[in-house]
């Protein structure tokens, strides 16, 4: 093949212009949208940053917000410096009280808090299995008696009820089986409807449920809950807080970067965080 160009060729003069402008030509193709796919790039590139500098400012304006409620002092409606060469604005909205309950927060009503609840969950060496007492108390300065519908409890991960154990504690609430759900992390929720409904009153105002869990794992993540026939009272549970909707919005030269809305429960001075959804422009 190359003898035969040669031939072609040999008495030409200029044959390499042609093939020169060809590839000027092509290159010449090839060049502008390269250009264009790099600008592209660095577009896309230089708006990735700008989006995480937003995120991480309108992160700043949650702490701000929590690090208020936490100490008790008025909620700002801005920073006072720009974060990332951006302003950042919060709004707080109280959302009221409200209380875990069977693996949802509900609303807590007015004098929820005239019950208390705990759970507590200990080995038991003879019985080889978890002891896990909840207790229900009316507190003194409850106005008048509190029947109850229902007592319940979420068992650390790993746990579950022992079968008939109820049973085995005759001044329990109930001596029947629970209903025996999982929630979304795999944990059993065992709650006894009470039917009737027992009383507590001045003279008694303690009552519990006991019984036998077994299994592996850490001892966390448990909490109780009882549900009063009072619709005052309604549901009470361990874990109980006031509920905050935070909105931090991030801005740059009129235009909006970055928006973090974050659902937080404060319970006796403690923050946490139960949601977090993060936007960008």
């Amino acid at each position: 093949m190359v003898k035969f160009w040669q031939q072609i060729v040999k008495s030409e003069t200029g044959q390499a212009l042609p093939v020169v402008l060809i590839l000027l030509v092509l290159g010449g193709l090839m060049i502008a949208p390269s250009l264009s796919y790099a600008a592209t790039s660095l577009d896309i590139g230089r708006n990735n940053v700008r989006t995480i500098h937003g995120l991480y400012a309108a992160e700043a304006g949650v702490e701000d917000t929590v690090w208020c409620l936490k100490n008790g002092v008025p909620t700002h409606t801005s920073l006072s410096e720009t974060i990332n060469g951006m302003s950042v604005t919060m709004q707080t909205e109280l959302k009221g009280d409200y209380v875990l309950y069977a693996g949802e927060w509900v609303t807590g009503t007015g004098h929820y808090d005239w019950l208390v609840v705990s759970g507590e969950m200990e080995w038991d060496g003879g019985a080889g299995a978890y002891k896990y007492t909840i207790t229900a108390t009316r507190l003194p300065e409850t106005s008048g008696n509190i029947k109850l519908a229902e007592i319940g409890v979420r068992l650390p991960i790993g746990y579950s009820y022992q079968t008939s154990s109820a049973a085995l504690f005759g001044e329990n609430l109930s001596i029947e089986e629970p209903d025996d759900e999982l929630d979304a992390s795999g944990a059993h929720l065992l709650s006894w409807v009470l039917d009737p409904n027992p009383t507590l009153d001045a003279a008694n105002p303690t009552r519990t449920q006991i019984f036998y869990a077994t299994g592996t794992g850490n001892l966390e993540g448990d909490y109780a809950w009882v549900l009063a026939n009072r619709a005052d009272v309604g549901a009470v549970g361990e874990l109980s807080g006031t509920f905050y909707v935070i909105t931090a919005t991030a801005t740059q030269g009129g235009e909006t970067v970055a928006v973090i809305v974050s659902d937080m429960m404060m319970s006796e001075g403690v923050p946490s965080i139960i949601s977090w959804q993060a936007s960008s422009q």
